[in-house]
């Protein structure tokens, strides 16, 4: 399973349909090694925070958000406070999430249109 999976993408076992989210070695259900990836397309929030006290080079405000996909589930940032439970997102352009030294880069979430 390779680091390189684009973030709009989930993991389904080759052995026993098990689907998840964040890379692994291995499927989490069956310990199989072999997964293919699937698109993610559209969520919806279940919970939103934001956190005001941050690490050093994380934006703050940082609203984040749990956030339903068919088969798989993840928190993520938010592109902005506006966004609420019950609403419909997906993953939009590379922002930085995180600034400094070896700066972090990935999507946010915004509302689906």
């Amino acid at each position: 399973m390779s680091d390189a999976v684009p973030p709009d993408r989930a993991f389904v076992c080759t052995a026993c349909d098990h689907r998840w989210y964040y890379t692994r070695q291995r499927c989490p259900a069956c310990g199989a090694a072999d997964a293919d990836t699937y698109e993610l397309g559209t969520g919806s929030v279940l919970a939103t925070t934001t956190v005001h006290a941050t690490p050093p080079g994380v934006r703050q405000p940082n609203p984040l958000a749990i956030v339903a996909f068919e088969h798989v589930s993840l928190v993520a940032q938010l592109a902005d406070e506006t966004i609420e439970t019950g609403d419909a997102v997906t993953f939009g352009d590379e922002a930085v999430l995180r600034d400094g030294d070896e700066p972090i880069e990935g999507p946010r979430l915004v509302r689906s249109e």
